[in-house]
């Protein structure tokens, strides 16, 4: 019998993958890529998302390569894995139009403004309800991996969605396991419509792994292992695996800082990129002209880390080029 992602499909010790149609009419085909690994034993339902964001590639990476490392034998309970959420994105091939960002090319719509979705809408409607109440709100545990988007440079970390609900801790533990080394609390006052935001709020705990950088020809190993190391982290902290969590050398908390506009229309050269300490007064890039004379300077507007490199070449007086976020006290988890 063909696999179409039912996890009743499976039985215990088995895994399988395959493609679930959530959508087929006149208008648009929407599938859903669905690998099930159901272990030797009971034990939690863990959700693994990829592609949501469809150009983010080392998230989508990483995802195809956690659902083919895992054991059934050697694990307890189940592991979901969706490498693609937005496959109409992934297969839309022209990266630059409207996609770089999620935008559904049937209907427009950001996918990860969509949540909870609505299950007679539109395309992203029905793909974000779909994703929601046939996988997600099943689950125990679920972690979205992303990966830079095609004009991004960020730091690797994790996110939580702060509600100021009974689940904010047990999200910042788990963002704290995966073992990244550093954690941002973001708080939610923009985040309704969000995958995390509306998982979370609907009672299932969801964090968001951040690891990659966009703009290269070839997602780097050492991004994609972050992703998937991670992943063992959380199911040896469930109990789903054999063995302890493997913890960072450090592990402090990151809050967002300020965004720095380019300030002048021009080439944008950058002197710094994720990760990096600037200082306040600092100058950070400059914009230039085609004769290399320099339009304008970028200054650091605080004592601040690199949270994001926007790597543009040709920017407006108001393309944000950097994002800053400051270093805030060790999560307590090291």
């Amino acid at each position: 019998m063909a696999f179409h992602g039912d996890p009743s499909q499976i039985v215990v010790g088995e895994k399988a993958f395959g493609y679930k149609t959530l959508l087929k009419d006149l208008s648009s085909e929407i599938i859903l890529p669905v690998g099930i690994i159901k272990g030797k034993e009971d034990g939690p339902t863990l959700t693994i998302t990829g592609g949501l964001l469809a150009n983010e590639f080392c998230g989508v990476e990483a995802a195809s390569r956690l659902y083919s490392s895992i054991d059934p034998a050697e694990t307890k309970g189940t592991v979901v894995v969706i490498p693609v959420v937005n496959m109409m994105c992934l297969q839309h091939r022209t990266p630059w139009y409207q996609v770089q960002n999620s935008f559904t090319p049937f209907d427009g719509k950001h996918l990860n403004r969509c949540f909870p979705g609505e299950e007679n809408g539109s395309p992203s409607d029905v793909l974000a309800f779909r994703l929601l109440h046939d996988y997600i709100l099943s689950s125990d545990v679920h972690v979205d991996f992303r990966g830079g988007d095609l004009h991004e440079s960020h730091v690797e970390h994790t996110i939580t969605s702060v509600t100021g609900g009974e689940l904010d801790q047990r999200c910042i533990e788990l963002a704290n396991v995966f073992g990244m080394m550093f954690t941002l609390p973001r708080p939610s006052t923009n985040s309704a419509g969000t995958l995390i935001y509306e998982t979370v709020k609907r009672g299932v705990p969801s964090i968001i792994s951040e690891s990659g950088l966009g703009y290269r020809t070839q997602p780097l190993e050492h991004f994609i292992q972050l992703h998937i190391e991670g992943v063992y982290n959380l199911m040896k902290h469930l109990d789903m695996m054999e063995g302890p969590p493997v913890k960072p050398p450090s592990q402090r908390f990151i809050h967002d800082g300020e965004k720095v506009k380019a300030g002048a229309s021009g080439i944008f050269h950058a002197y710094h990129d994720q990760g990096d300490k600037v200082k306040k007064g600092q100058v950070i890039g400059k914009i230039t002209e085609l004769d290399n004379s320099v339009i304008k300077e970028v200054i650091s507007p605080l004592d601040a880390m690199v949270h994001e490199m926007l790597p543009r070449r040709l920017v407006y007086p108001t393309d944000t080029v950097y994002s800053l976020c400051t270093v805030g006290e060790p999560t307590g988890y090291v």
